[in-house]
């Protein structure tokens, strides 16, 4: 019997003292400030955690056990509603808690009245982490590493990692399984969902399993249930950089300032094809200079960072343009950064579980993204790993679209380079009670921008999309391009 949720939370808040620990259900927790990830300094963030340990293997319960790390953000209010908001994070491989510090803000209001829960995905952060080393990481702008190269990197992951897990458990059928368990742990009768990037994949694949156990969900950056993650970063990219420099051609200062970038990408793509070259930069995070190869893939992995948000795909042109003279240092310097803190985020181990067993079967060189900036490459790097990777079959309908009546709140960016509107378009067909909003002139993850926090609080509040007024999105545009190094004024 599923336990009266208000009625353990009134208890546990009511006549407390501050410090007192909090008992939700089964679950105590406690004080703690959330895990920061990357050598930059931050504020610390507080929360409260507990765990809570499931079996690894859910077909053996009696089995070995794993301990999930579970973080609660408490409500405001003393009257807490009895369906939490459950934020799972994006990757596959970032833990929930790790990535909340980048979301939080689109959380304030629905704090007022509902906790939020964040549980690292089994493979992540606190839940039996499964860490291995992105395969280029050691040189994270050097060249591609080869197949035999990759799949000894995988082997190599593979032997530090069976020492006291089994990959074919850390799959997102896996995870729906741990989140309902956390539900019942906590004495909540449903769950509002809010998932971000891969977390589409997770809420719809919990709801599929789970359809009463659902009030809501908020899929932001979404992936479809048949959507082979991964096949499309090439094309997706690629039309996404199409679209953003035609913005600057369209632009007579900035066409008069860099010509057609997308133009001088692919001189500088098809350069550094023929002629690669080695760098002397500062670094960017200890400032000690250092020698980084400029080749193809590493102008592929800077550029594709910077198409992710609106606030750095600005700066390209002027990156590019200064490339092509033969300055480059201020292109790398970013991506170095940005790479960085993608490698302390992503649990490969984990990422590798879930691509292997759910992706790889489909997943294939594609003529068509030959010529395209990211080539076949990213598929070539998974089926290497995944020719040694442990996988487990995937369950009957995994990807079956989803569809049904739960209210649903669908949200893309204009200009997101991985999960594109018209990602959000096809989810968007099988829910009989949702609504799609793209947010003009944004990359990848929308739900902090402008009054997206406002509608989506209003949206788990009042379930119901049709009704949202959507007016002050009206107020988002994609910035003006940097025209020289202080911004976008000629």
């Amino acid at each position: 019997m599923i336990r009266t949720f208000s009625a353990v939370l009134l208890a546990a808040v009511v006549g407390m003292p501050a410090h007192a620990d909090r008992q939700l259900g089964e679950l105590k927790f406690q004080k703690c400030e959330l895990p920061v990830v990357g050598a930059r300094p931050s504020d610390p963030l507080p929360a409260e955690c507990t765990t809570l340990s499931v079996p690894e293997n859910w077909d053996a319960p009696e089995g070995r056990q794993i301990e999930l790390a579970v973080a609660l953000i408490p409500a405001r209010s003393s009257k807490a509603q009895p369906d939490p908001v459950v934020f799972l994070a994006g990757g596959p491989g970032q833990a929930a808690r790790e990535a909340w510090r980048g979301v939080s803000g689109a959380f304030h209001e629905v704090l007022q009245d509902r906790h939020v829960l964040l549980l690292d995905q089994r493979g992540t952060g606190g839940s039996a982490r499964m860490e291995c080393k992105l395969p280029s990481l050691d040189d994270p702008m050097g060249a591609q590493p080869t197949p035999e190269q990759l799949t000894a990197m995988a082997r190599e992951c593979l032997t530090q990692i069976e020492l006291k897990q089994d990959p074919r458990y850390y799959t997102t059928s896996d995870a729906a399984r741990d989140l309902d368990r956390l539900r019942s742990a906590v004495g909540a009768p449903q769950l509002n969902l809010v998932g971000g990037s891969y977390g589409t994949r997770m809420a719809q694949i919990y709801y599929q399993r789970y359809p009463d156990k659902v009030r809501s969900m908020v899929l932001d950056g979404i992936a479809p249930n048949d959507l082979v993650l991964g096949s499309e970063h090439a094309i997706n990219l690629e039309s996404t950089l199409k679209a953003q420099f035609q913005r600057c051609v369209a632009d007579p200062e900035c066409q008069q300032t860099y010509g057609d970038p997308y133009a001088t990408l692919k001189q500088l793509q098809m350069q550094l094809r023929t002629s690669p070259q080695r760098v002397s930069l500062a670094d960017p995070l200890t400032h000690e200079r250092r020698d980084v190869p400029l080749v193809e893939g590493a102008l592929a992995a800077a550029v594709r960072m910077y198409a992710y948000q609106p606030e750095s795909v600005v700066l390209l042109p002027r990156m590019l343009a200064e490339a092509a003279a033969g300055r480059p240092e201020a292109l790398l310097a970013q991506a170095l950064m940005v790479m960085d803190d993608l490698g302390e985020q992503i649990h490969h181990g984990m990422q590798l579980s879930v691509m292997c067993s759910e992706d790889a079967d489909a997943m294939a060189a594609r003529a068509e993204d030959a010529d395209t900036l990211l080539g076949n490459g990213l598929i070539e790097m998974a089926l290497a790993q995944c020719s040694v990777w442990p996988t487990a079959p995937k369950p009957a309908g995994f990807n079956t679209p989803s569809s049904g009546d739960v209210p649903s709140l669908l949200l893309s960016g204009e200009f997101d380079p991985v999960t594109p509107p018209r990602y959000g378009e096809q989810v968007l067909k099988g829910l009989s009670r949702a609504r799609h909003l793209v947010a003009a002139g944004q990359g990848h993850i929308v739900m902090t921008r402008g009054c997206m926090p406002k509608l989506m609080t209003e949206f788990i509040r009042d379930l119901d999309p049709a009704a949202l007024d959507v007016s002050c999105l009206d107020a988002l545009s994609a910035p003006s391009f940097f025209l020289n190094a202080s911004g976008a004024a000629p």
